[in-house]
């Protein structure tokens, strides 16, 4: 992919200098973290080693911008928001923040329990007035309001297909109903549970609208971005949004075109890194300003930040649990952090923050290959910050071991082979009975892992970490060939028939 990787930084208050020590190893520079440029700031290392970040995982382009102390303290932008027609990122360019946007409706719901409309433990069905709940195997009565802002009502994982961003998607209830392009909002699997769920973000907001009586995007603009001052944030996608938005891409590079859906609550908004970073940097003290920024009070935002069920899966390898609107880690030093990634057809977002030092970062990107990059540059903010390793970077790690085994696998096959060539115990003898039964099992376990591999794992994986599937395939393919060779070549004493 060719574009222009050149960043743009503006230094809102300059950062303090601080050792940045590297993720080190890797199995090539492919797997380099970011380091510290010569002067030794995070932003200047950022500058100069996201460009190449973009062009190793081959990404357009990301925007960045970072939290100190409980305020924004820098941003920047680097690479392209549409290599198509040659237009590159700016920091005001808009994105499509994806799931990044449960955070911010997070904030709007404890909005509501904080001016005594609803309880957090409220049966959802208390305050919908304008829906007809569908039947369900699960009892309605255990989906609560706070089961829904955690991913454990039981609702289903779902999302909608949208539509163009120039036509008009289907009513929200209609939706809802099951009748557009997503499953019916009903409990599918046991309330308690963690199980991530778009539909059930879709809910609350069609709750906001019963209890307020309001249009869920005014409420939220008026409630939420406005006061924190998020002036780049909106729901709406005018014709001058689209123009500037950031263009998605597929992990292989296509474009995908913008689409909009029934349901805003759950990946509608629209944001640059700053806007985020603002909400971020709300839910932190700083100088004069307390943990809320007057928006919520201190314990509602706390309430945010409370993990309220065990994760699992790939959730569960980035986190130890769920909060409202939020992923929550304890580290190693007992300070919580909290984090949300907003995942689209062609985009990953995250935040990461430890409101406890007033440390944050905002990553916005426009291609599904970004998880790498993402890791990337939080490991360098928490080295640079002096904060413990985060579970994403420490899942990264994990992630790789497999690939080390493979290459030590084929090492050992290789050796083998290679001894057993040169020694002259090793002959072409397909046909041969000696240890017959070991060499079928041998090459069909070689075959079966083989086609698994290509047909299920490296889409699966090469999903959330291209790069690594790349390595997995290689090395996976040199494991399966020599033990094809070592099937077709069994060992023999020297001089024994075959």
């Amino acid at each position: 992919m060719e574009s222009d990787r050149s960043g743009s930084i503006t230094t809102r208050r300059q950062l303090l200098a601080a050792p940045l020590v590297g993720a080190g190893g890797g199995l090539s520079s492919r797997f380099d973290t970011v380091r510290l440029a010569a002067d030794g700031s995070l932003p200047a290392s950022l500058d100069e080693r996201v460009p190449n970040l973009l062009d190793r995982y081959d990404v357009p382009g990301a925007s960045i911008a970072v939290i100190e102390n409980g305020e924004v303290t820098w941003s920047g932008a680097y690479g392209s928001a549409d290599p198509a027609d040659g237009r590159q990122m700016a920091e005001d360019t808009p994105f499509q923040v994806q799931s990044l946007t449960k955070s911010i409706t997070a904030w709007a719901v404890l909005k509501l329990v904080e001016q005594g409309e609803l309880e957090l433990d409220d049966p959802v069905g208390r305050h919908l007035t304008s829906w007809e709940r569908p039947d369900a195997a699960y009892s309605w009565a255990d989906v609560t309001v706070r089961r829904l802002l955690a991913h454990s009502a039981g609702l289903p994982t779902g999302g909608y297909e949208g539509v163009p961003l120039d036509e008009a998607p289907p009513p929200l209830r209609k939706a809802l109903s099951g009748h557009a392009d997503g499953p019916a909002a009903r409990p599918t699997s046991e309330p308690g549970e963690f199980r991530y769920s778009n539909i059930g973000y879709a809910l609350l907001e069609l709750l906001l609208e019963d209890v307020t009586g309001r249009d869920f995007t005014a409420y939220v603009a008026d409630e939420i971005l406005e006061p924190l001052e998020m002036d780049g944030a909106t729901f709406v996608a005018t014709e001058g949004l689209r123009s500037e938005l950031a263009t998605e891409h597929f992990v292989d590079g296509s474009p995908v075109p913008a689409r909009h859906g029934p349901a805003s609550a759950h990946s509608g908004l629209y944001a640059t890194a700053a806007d985020i970073a603002r909400f971020v940097a709300a839910g932190m003290e700083t100088s004069g300003e307390p943990v809320g920024r007057g928006v919520l009070e201190p314990e509602h935002v706390a309430a945010l930040y409370a993990p309220t069920v065990e994760t699992t899966g790939f959730y569960g390898l980035a986190s130890d649990g769920a909060g409202l609107g939020h992923f929550v880690e304890t580290l190693s030093e007992g300070e919580r952090a909290v984090m949300n990634g907003g995942q689209g057809s062609g985009s990953w977002h995250w935040f990461h923050a430890v409101p406890g030092t007033g440390d944050g970062i905002v990553i916005l990107t426009n291609s599904e290959r970004s998880v790498q990059l993402i890791a990337d540059v939080i490991e360098a903010w928490t080295d640079r910050s002096g904060l413990p390793s985060q579970s994403l970077t420490r899942a990264r790690s994990w992630i790789r071991l497999p690939v080390w085994i493979l290459v030590g696998v084929a090492a050992g096959l290789a050796l083998r082979l290679g001894y057993g060539a040169i020694a002259g115990t090793r002959t072409f003898a397909p046909l041969s009975d000696r240890d017959r039964t070991t060499r079928a099992v041998l090459g069909t376990l070689a075959i079966v892992t083989f086609g698994l591999w290509w047909t299920i794992g490296r889409e699966t994986v090469a999903f959330f970490l291209p790069v690594i599937a790349e390595w997995v395939g290689l090395a996976l393919s040199a494991v399966v060939a020599l033990l094809l060779v070592t099937v077709l070549f069994p060992k023999t004493n020297r001089g024994e028939p075959t």
